[in-house]
């Protein structure tokens, strides 16, 4: 529609009011197909013109007799008096007579349309017909634009276009200040991807591009709407980078499980999450891959880039080969490549250790904040992570994997804006440890 317009744009330049015309297909009544097959100049079958003039509709100066030299042949005793130079439009005071009120073309055609009178075409999905005119989608989708065949009953796919889609997508067209219901969002940008509806979806990444209106819980939960939706992924990818104090609420439900490695990668790849400490990033690994143990741990390598071992307190890096029973864990931890980053992290933080104790530096204790060669995450302090301690505190306690399902739990329970009531940890303030939990009420 917009390319039709902009064809017809420059014929209006210059023109104060434009003329309006009927658009005629005239067809000659002394045509012979049979006698003149060539369909010469002179004897023509039909034509279209347009015509703006009531006079103008007069065969004869449409189809108008040629000589065989070309001329127009005059048959002078056979003239009318408009030939005779009669101008029946010269009528005094004819322009200046008070016309009579009409109502405008515009208010009918939307009183029309608005009331679903005289409808074109129907729409059939899962066996519930709309009702619609051809003409308002044709304005706004490219799909039926494009129809070459314009039937009177058009079925559409309830996979690409749900009922309820469809009916806010036609209100949508209707609507001189549309709004989109957050409900349906996603059915709404699946339908307007089929239907190829570019101004609709445009209008739904304003939303989309909002951080305001998607971002932690609710972009999480957008993200989980669009899981199975292929017309999504780039919404979904959008998502993803908006979820951050959520990580942990998202990945004690049971839509994390069903996440593609990709996108765990992705998460787990990112100093944007918010964890209570490195080890929980290694549990959250555990936790995707034990769902399916037997089909996910073959990712296991490819999940490896994203631990952060040199995070990990040193106290756990030790604890964990020794003393942790969880038989997901013992086995990840015993692939090569995971025990040699394991042991390389060991190293580093005990020789770190050493110069800051050869340096005399009274912080000795291998503080997670100082270490270089590894980017930081976005630390917390979780007063519902019981097992969560500074490094250096005396109450630093083991971490295992049962404790950390616990933690989890205790999420599950907790009020829904738990995640954006969690601390973030202020690393100028790591002596405090204890001083800023705080005992939750009986």
């Amino acid at each position: 529609m917009d390319e039709l317009m902009k064809i017809q744009s420059p014929r209006k330049k210059g023109n104060r009011k434009q003329e309006l015309t009927c658009s005629v297909l005239f067809t000659n009544p002394k045509f012979n197909g049979k006698d003149d097959p060539s369909g010469s100049d002179n004897e023509l079958g039909a034509v279209t013109r347009l015509v703006s003039k009531a006079e103008e509709l007069e065969l004869h100066r449409v189809f108008k007799s040629m000589s065989t030299e070309g001329f127009e042949v005059i048959r002078p005793l056979n003239r009318s008096l408009f030939d005779f130079g009669h101008n029946f439009e010269d009528v005094r005071g004819w322009l200046k007579m008070a016309q009579p009120p009409k109502d405008q073309l515009s208010s009918i055609l939307r009183y029309i349309i608005e009331s679903h009178q005289k409808t074109t075409v129907q729409i059939d999905i899962n066996k519930m017909y709309f009702n619609c005119h051809l003409i308002v989608l044709q304005v706004f989708s490219d799909f039926f634009m494009r129809l070459e065949d314009i039937p009177l009953l058009l079925t559409l796919p309830e996979d690409r276009v749900t009922q309820k889609a469809f009916m806010l997508i036609y209100k949508w067209m209707l609507s001189d200040d549309p709004y989109l219901e957050r409900p349906h969002i996603v059915e709404i940008f699946v339908a307007a991807t089929y239907l190829r509806i570019d101004d609709l979806l445009t209008h739904c990444w304003k939303y989309f591009d909002d951080s305001n209106c998607f971002q932690e819980d609710t972009a999480c939960i957008l993200y989980v709407e669009t899981l199975y939706h292929p017309a999504l992924d780039v919404v979904r990818n959008i998502m993803l980078t908006r979820i951050h104090k959520f990580l942990l609420t998202f990945v004690a439900s049971s839509d994390f499980l069903n996440i593609p490695i990709s996108h765990l990668v992705y998460l787990l790849s990112s100093s944007g999450i918010c964890v209570n400490t490195e080890v929980e990033v290694l549990f959250i690994a555990i936790r995707w891959m034990s769902y399916d143990w037997k089909e996910r741990s073959e990712y296991a390598l490819r999940i490896l880039p994203c631990i952060r071992f040199r995070l990990m307190p040193l106290w756990y890096l030790l604890y964990v080969r020794r003393d942790e029973t969880n038989p997901y864990v013992t086995e990840l931890i015993d692939i090569d490549e995971y025990d040699s980053e394991i042991n390389e992290s060991i190293a580093s933080i005990t020789s770190r250790m050493y110069e800051e104790k050869i340096a005399g530096l009274s912080d000795t204790t291998g503080n997670i904040f100082m270490r270089t060669g590894v980017e930081q995450r976005h630390w917390i302090c979780d007063k519902t992570c019981n097992y969560f301690h500074y490094v250096g505190c005396p109450n630093t306690r083991e971490i295992c994997y049962e404790k950390f399902e616990e933690y989890l739990s205790d999420i599950q329970k907790s009020c829904n804006d738990h995640w954006d009531r969690v601390e973030m940890l202020d690393p100028k303030k790591m002596d405090k440890c204890c001083n800023l939990k705080r005992t939750p009420k009986v």
